[in-house]
């Protein structure tokens, strides 16, 4: 009989069109920033506010914490990990490294990064985001085509004072979507320190594009729609994985499942179809919890057995599944794989508008 390699014990969250649109997060969420700095002490700091951020930064990089912390819409991220590497440091091994322990939801790397530097980034966090890390990444003019990337675009950002380029405001755009209700959005976030921006020429071909752009109403510096760098819809995705808000609300419900699987079934429990429910009903509970929230729409969350999923791996196993019935092949024995099946439609922000007058009497 020829031998199978078991390896490690992993959970896999796969993803479902039918299932993809998913979870909340509510307000103060939690950035995480990597900077070069010629401080002698460097490592890990945890910033709540401006008073925590460490005396010896230069000037440039104090303010660019800075800006994490200012927030949006009355909002602020709950916290800023700030990684501080040498002048010369690396950017995955001295910088993200230091990360590896701390959860976060917006990474942004040093103001003056480059595409080379945000590549080694993003294949770094995209082995993170094979666990439970939901991070994205924040990077000025880098169009990746990646859900897990915001490809921030702008130029001449003033604020009547200084004028910053894109990288330097990446940390301030980690802080707006860190502390976005994901019952709302960040399209039209204000940034009210910003008095003006380059004129994007179109700002239709820019968002299509996979950029996230300023514009400037004439009244107040904003962001245009909240979008990711994806550009190609993936093989069952949908285009709303394009939107910042779905994929940071798939990103929690696939953190939330492997995490309640982890550290209340595996390797606790035998792999029954009883204990099989019940891991069943904690995710629909869950589900149900963001339903309320508004996150999802009523009535849509479910969480079951994933019948097909399990029926191949039965025929796989040499099993006669065309001779079981449904029931059967639901309750079957799985040895120690358990499939699920999550499934439930996010609700959207309020962001395409059309406006119509009737006038009534003489006029």
């Amino acid at each position: 009989m020829a031998m199978t390699s078991i390896g490690v014990p992993k959970l896999e969250f796969t993803f479902r069109s039918a299932a993809e649109e998913t979870a909340s997060r509510l307000k103060n969420g939690v950035v995480a920033l990597i900077i070069r700095d010629t401080m002698k002490d460097g490592g890990l700091f945890s910033v709540a506010s401006g008073d925590d951020i460490p005396a010896k930064l230069s000037a440039a990089n104090a303010a660019y914490v800075k800006r994490a912390l200012m927030g949006c819409r009355g909002a602020r991220p709950g916290r800023v990990y700030v990684s501080v590497t040498g002048a010369d440091g690396d950017i995955v091994a001295d910088g993200a490294g230091a990360l590896s322990a701390v959860d976060f939801d917006y990474l942004a790397g040093p103001p003056d990064m480059t595409a080379e530097d945000a590549a080694k980034l993003l294949a770094w966090l995209e082995k993170a985001r094979k666990g439970y890390c939901i991070g994205k990444l924040v990077a000025a003019d880098y169009p990746a085509d990646n859900m897990a990337v915001v490809n921030f675009s702008a130029t001449d950002i003033s604020d009547g004072t200084s004028t910053y380029t894109a990288g330097a405001y990446c940390s301030r755009i980690a802080g707006i979507l860190a502390s976005t209700d994901l019952a709302a959005s960040a399209t039209f976030a204000p940034l009210p320190e910003v008095v003006s921006v380059g004129a994007v020429e179109d700002p239709d071909a820019a968002v299509n594009a996979g950029k996230l752009i300023l514009l400037h109403d004439g009244r107040k510096a904003k962001l245009c729609r909240a979008v990711n760098s994806l550009t190609t819809v993936p093989a069952g995705g949908k285009e709303s994985l394009r939107k910042i808000k779905v994929v940071e609300a798939v990103d929690l419900i696939r953190s939330y499942a492997l995490r309640l699987g982890e550290d209340k079934y595996m390797g606790v429990r035998n792999n029954s179809y009883d204990n099989k429910l019940a891991f069943v009903a904690g995710l629909q509970e869950y589900l149900q919890e963001l339903e309320a929230l508004g996150v999802m729409a009523a009535g849509t969350g479910n969480a079951g057995i994933d019948f097909e999923a399990q029926r191949a791996w039965l025929k796989a196993s040499g099993a006669a599944v065309e001779k079981m019935s449904d029931e059967e092949i639901t309750q079957a024995d799985t040895g120690s794989h358990v499939f699920i099946l999550l499934s439930g439609t996010i609700m959207d922000a309020m962001e395409d508008f059309s406006l119509a007058l009737t006038m009534g009497g003489n006029a």
